[in-house]
């Protein structure tokens, strides 16, 4: 069946408000990756999700991946930059009544091979970059693929499914930010067309799941 691995970034709003309604609407799941800068620890700001919206997607049933606690680029970071960085997500997971995450996500999106070295230390099994591939059985697990999609990239969508085609033994990996990101516009994409894309998907034959599911599936 042809797979798509379904991810969010950023704990916007949005994704309870938005998305998670199409997405129960047609059976999909998804990996949202959660960053939570230290200064929202007390209370985040408006149009993100609160401490207790991210605890419901899990409840859910969708996977929270690790983001980083500030989303700083891995790359300005050293060793143990790294570590705290990815201890403290983890740490708030474990506040939630979440578990550790076994999936993670590259701050900004480049891959950094300084940080692919210290991510499995924590458990972290799969790391999502924004490079444009397919994930297949032979992909580095720290370097998992993805198109990023938003209004100002569509096409990524269109070329990602023609990319995967009728392919069973590979998955495309999507990312979408907020549908809508009030904060951040530059990767914000219209509700209306992301539930576009979800229809397209479900009527097209498409079996959308979590990075934590595809990753379990090629073991």
């Amino acid at each position: 069946m042809k797979t798509i691995v379904l991810t969010f970034d950023d704990a916007s709003k949005s994704h309870l408000e938005v998305a998670v309604p199409v997405l129960k609407k047609y059976g999909f799941n998804a990996t949202f990756f959660i960053s939570l800068p230290e200064v929202w620890l007390n209370e985040c700001p408006a149009g993100y999700l609160s401490h207790d919206e991210i605890a419901e997607l899990y409840k859910m049933g969708f996977e929270l991946g690790n983001h980083t606690m500030n989303h700083h680029v891995l790359t300005a970071l050293d060793d143990d930059g790294i570590r705290r960085e990815i201890s403290m997500c983890n740490d708030f997971f474990r506040k939630i009544g979440a578990p550790e995450a076994v999936s993670f996500a590259y701050p900004g999106g480049p891959y950094a091979p300084n940080g692919a070295k210290i991510i499995p230390e924590s458990g972290l099994k799969y790391a999502r970059t924004t490079e444009h591939a397919l994930w297949t059985c032979e992909t580095d697990p720290m370097r998992i693929p993805c198109y990023s999609v938003c209004n100002k990239q569509l096409a990524n969508f269109s070329e990602g499914l023609e990319l995967l085609g009728d392919r069973d033994d590979a998955a495309l990996v999507l990312l979408y930010h907020g549908v809508p990101d009030i904060a951040h516009a530059h990767c914000s994409t219209d509700a209306e067309i992301f539930a576009e894309h979800m229809k397209y998907l479900y009527d097209n034959g498409y079996k959308v799941i979590s990075m934590r599911e595809y990753g379990e599936m090629l073991k």
